[in-house]
């Protein structure tokens, strides 16, 4: 298929990994398909909705993945705001014959996140846990009702305990470490093959 495009805040850029080993990156030599990393850290999904019409559509990807939320939450946004942003970008990319799938954030390591010289998120960082895991279930009824398939990065960072997996994140317990980026770039690759059947 024609090149595959992730579409993001920092948990799509990459932050402080090395472009080489971010997911984007590990899913292109999986796939052997280009793909393009329009990530940017501090997003919103509102400054995705923004960029979607220079950044996406005159790239002409034959897919584009959808990842955002956790910086409108930090900021207090509800999830209603976050819903409508990413389903206004698929159905934008529906329009223009681009397929459109999402990818749950991942939760994060709230202990080591609150020992960051950051401000904190509005409601604090349980308050925040709860969103973001709350946001994936709720992409994940209404995008099966859509047809849109979606990539549960979410369920990665987890363990059979239902924790959060503090090994998989970088010092500051938000984003991911080289294994968390390997492990969401084989979720990604995995499934894509079989959306579209391809080769890996």
């Amino acid at each position: 298929m024609k090149r595959i495009l992730c579409h993001g805040d920092s948990l799509t850029e990459g932050t402080d990994i090395e472009a080489a080993y971010r997911w984007p990156s590990l899913m292109q030599n999986a796939l052997g398909t280009k793909v393009s990393n329009t990530g940017i850290g501090g997003d919103t999904t509102a400054g995705l909705l923004s960029r979607f019409s220079t950044d996406v559509i005159p790239r002409k990807p034959g897919a584009v993945i959808l990842m955002g939320g956790t910086n409108d939450f930090w900021w207090g946004l509800p999830t209603s705001i976050v819903l409508a942003n990413l389903f206004s970008m698929a159905y934008q990319a529906q329009f223009h014959g681009i397929a459109p799938l999402f990818g749950l954030p991942m939760p994060f390591d709230k202990h080591q996140a609150a020992k960051q010289p950051y401000s904190p998120p509005e409601g604090g960082y349980d308050q925040l846990l709860i969103k973001v895991k709350s946001l994936g279930q709720k992409l994940k009824n209404v995008a099966g009702e859509s047809d849109i398939p979606v990539l549960d990065f979410y369920q990665l960072f987890i363990d059979d305990g239902g924790q959060v997996r503090s090994d998989l994140f970088l010092d500051d317990g938000i984003h991911a470490t080289r294994q968390g980026h390997r492990m969401m770039a084989e979720l990604a690759a995995s499934q894509i093959a079989d959306i579209f059947l391809l080769k890996t």
